[in-house]
């Protein structure tokens, strides 16, 4: 025993007031807003910057794989928010990204573009990780799932916008792409205002003085989630992140491919089934979120995912141009939307000392591989000249039925549930 075991540690953190919480919210889902604008922007805008700055199809391959890799990296960044405090990662990566951002806009060649990208990527990893931490740390178990719905949706509503933005025209302005960067100046703008009273979790301080106290727990090294008593949930949660991710950013990625080479639709019906759609699949987030703090997370997740192979393989089956629209819609609401599930589990199973660490793995060593995996799989597959499929639409469909299996097992044989999962019994059983 500690020399101060005579002395409790009260790690249960008061709870902050309605009013800084609908301010947090915002905050939150500001930031997170420009991480599904952002991601959208660079496909919309490539055609642009290609005939504006010079460059090959080959030469926009390698800015996307750069892209990407600076998305991966993001997992040193958010990992810090474990050791330097939730506020101030928050803070740093909003800045970041909007100085990277602002350093797009101006890129005189390919090579400055890819650069500054790159930097950006790492920053909206950075911040998607720290926004998750902060809203399972700051708000009441029973309002943790509707805030992580209601701040995840802003991830697609910020797709949509850049949709938006494009037909009103944007992009015939004197500054053409560039037009598109500048809007994420907004960030910094809104920061600006909240930073003075957006204040460090109350949870992370309580756990960071008790650390003090007694000097044991490691807020810094990146390995520490990987402790044996952590292990399990790791694995378990990142895999359903692996397998989740690869069937939709798969199904997002070809969609348009398939409507357009595979049924014959044109790319005007493709973009106005992609923006309905949109919207439908940011309800798919909000009702997920409820449905958490409702019927708990698990059985949430396996809905949601059941709903997510049932309609992505329909969707890809379908020739028909008017059915398409409605099932795509509800393809969207379920697969984007059990996002928000995954965010709980990759927060809720760990302690608070090592929580941001834990969900940057998740993301970054699990998701965003699965998303380079599900992509390329479903490429190779479905080549109409080389493929074994020879299909994009039945590679798809296959693709599907094979991630819900590992996902299901998973789901069902290791996840528990979190919904009215005290936090604090972590902490205390770490000090």
């Amino acid at each position: 025993m500690s020399e101060h075991a005579a002395e409790p540690i009260d790690l249960v953190p008061e709870a902050r007031s309605p009013k800084y919480l609908r301010k947090l919210r915002v905050t939150l889902s500001v930031a997170t807003f420009f991480n599904g604008y952002d991601g959208f922007v660079i496909s919309l805008v490539l055609p642009l910057i290609l005939g504006s700055l010079g460059g090959s199809e080959s030469q926009a391959g390698v800015i996307r794989a750069v892209v990407g890799v600076g998305a991966v990296l993001g997992f040193l960044l958010a990992a810090q928010a474990d050791r330097i405090g939730r506020r101030r990662l928050l803070l740093v990566t909003v800045i970041g990204y909007t100085a990277a951002t602002l350093a797009t806009a101006a890129a005189p060649s390919l090579f400055w573009l890819a650069a500054a990208q790159f930097v950006s990527q790492i920053f909206l990893a950075g911040e998607w990780a720290v926004a998750i931490t902060i809203i399972v740390e700051e708000f009441p178990h029973h309002q943790r799932g509707r805030t992580l719905g209601a701040v995840t949706a802003m991830d697609t509503l910020g797709g949509i916008t850049v949709g938006l933005l494009a037909f009103l025209g944007l992009q015939n302005t004197g500054l053409s792409w560039r037009a598109f960067y500048l809007v994420g100046i907004i960030p910094l703008i809104v920061i600006a205002f909240a930073r003075r009273s957006l204040v460090e979790t109350r949870r992370y301080e309580k756990v960071q003085h008790a650390d003090e106290q007694k000097h044991h727990l490691d807020m810094a090294k990146l390995t520490e989630p990987w402790r044996p008593e952590y292990r399990r949930n790791l694995v378990a949660v990142g895999i359903m992140h692996f397998f989740r991710y690869a069937a939709t950013s798969a199904a997002v990625f070809w969609f348009p491919f398939y409507a357009q080479q595979e049924v014959g639709l044109s790319l005007s019906t493709v973009g106005l089934y992609i923006g309905l759609a949109g919207i439908v699949g940011a309800l798919g987030y909000i009702v997920g979120g409820r449905s958490m703090d409702r019927w708990g997370r698990r059985p949430t997740f396996i809905v949601y995912m059941a709903g997510a192979v049932v309609f992505g393989v329909w969707l890809f089956q379908i020739r028909d141009a008017a059915l398409m629209l409605p099932v795509l819609c509800l393809s969207i609401f379920f697969g984007l939307g059990s996002a928000c599930v995954t965010s709980a589990f990759s927060t809720e199973f760990f302690p608070t000392y090592v929580r941001s660490r834990a969900a940057a793995w998740c993301r970054n060593a699990f998701e965003i591989p699965g998303g380079i995996f599900g992509p390329l799989v479903v490429g190779l597959l479905g080549d109409h000249q080389t493929g074994p499929v020879g299909s994009i639409g039945d590679a798809m469909s296959l693709l599907f039925i094979a991630t819900i299996l590992p996902v299901a097992f998973v789901a069902i044989r290791y996840i528990g549930e979190t919904r009215n999962l005290d936090l604090a019994a972590f902490d205390e059983a770490t000090l």
